[in-house]
């Protein structure tokens, strides 16, 4: 290897200590006031870039569950349609009226006294609606009628069932209690 032996004089000396002095500070001063505060602010960016990116995947992940929970959310809406009917929110009596005659109509029983009882609030959800009924008409139709009451979709219940003595004709007059259910909700 060839050694390089430069020889300066002091004024050449001075300028190159006062060279790579002017040179120190011009790259301090560019590194403090441009380059470092660029920097920060391409971070900042970056860091604001990600934040919005997690938001927009967010706000995508729940965009595609809106169909899932507009479907879940009309089978929700069907399910309070079926309770309701199940157990309604109003007393209709008329609309008990009308299907206990319906029921005994297609079960060939007749409907000899339909009455309204009282109300008893035994649970904090519901309130049993009670009716007295008598009815006339066969052992097998009665029984078929009072099945028929069970099977219904509104929830009725059958209670103090009293039978009596049966015609000479075979008919049997029933008097019972029918109970129907109404959601305090």
């Amino acid at each position: 290897m060839a050694k390089i032996n430069i020889k300066l004089n002091k004024q050449q000396q001075q300028m190159l200590v006062a060279g790579i002095l002017l040179l120190g500070g011009f790259g301090t001063s560019y590194v403090a006031l441009f380059w470092m505060p660029v920097s920060q602010k391409i971070a900042a960016a970056q860091k604001e870039i990600e934040e919005v990116d997690a938001k927009i995947e967010k706000a995508t992940r729940q965009a595609a569950r809106l169909p899932r929970l507009e479907q879940d959310l009309v089978q929700l809406n069907q399910q309070a349609v079926d309770a309701e009917r199940r157990l309604p929110k109003k007393k209709s009596t008329t609309d008990i009226l009308v299907t206990v005659t319906e029921l005994a109509d297609k079960n060939h029983i007749i409907l000899l006294s339909f009455g309204t009882g009282g109300t008893a609030g035994k649970n904090v959800s519901f309130t049993e609606l009670n009716y007295p009924i008598t009815v006339k008409g066969s052992f097998h139709n009665i029984g078929k009628f009072l099945a028929s009451i069970a099977l219904e979709e509104r929830i009725f219940n059958v209670s103090n069932v009293v039978y009596g003595a049966a015609s000479d004709a075979g008919d049997m007059s029933v008097t019972f209690t029918l109970v129907s259910y109404q959601y305090k909700g």
